[in-house]
């Protein structure tokens, strides 16, 4: 009986101790060793204030730049939407009060005419945006 709680306290005494054994073998330090401290005596360079500024600047140009282009492109398309929905309630209401081919044809090409005239606002429109503008860079 003796001799099984020694073996037990041995096992119980190499489990503890192998897997602090076994970090120390992986990463090839000791814990003993001495730690290498940083000598260097370089500063950091310190930020330009005046040019960190006048990049905030730039950048807050350009976020409301941005902002009102894609807001110019959202009201642009919903224009251009909204044609195409009333082109198509007058193309509806023509085709059901229309009794004849050639009423039926004149109803389409003036949805096909309406519908080019919406898509020829809505290039002028985006083109009258331009670009959209380019991020600053540091």
């Amino acid at each position: 009986m003796k001799f099984r709680k020694s073996m037990t306290a041995a096992a119980a005494v190499l489990t503890v101790l192998a897997p602090a054994s076994t970090v120390f073998a992986s990463t090839g330090e000791s814990s003993s060793g001495t730690q290498a401290t940083d000598t260097s005596t370089t500063v950091p360079a310190r930020r330009d204030a005046a040019k960190s500024e006048a990049f905030r600047a730039s950048m807050k140009a350009w976020q409301e730049a941005t902002r009102a282009w894609l807001n110019g492109r959202v009201a642009a398309t919903k224009a251009h939407r909204e044609t195409l929905a009333a082109a198509s309630a007058t193309l509806k209401t023509a085709l059901e009060s229309a009794t004849t081919k050639e009423a039926r044809k004149a109803a389409m090409d003036a949805f096909k005419s309406a519908r080019e005239d919406a898509k020829a606002e809505l290039d002028a429109a985006v083109k009258a945006l331009g670009a959209r503008p380019e991020r600053p860079t540091r």
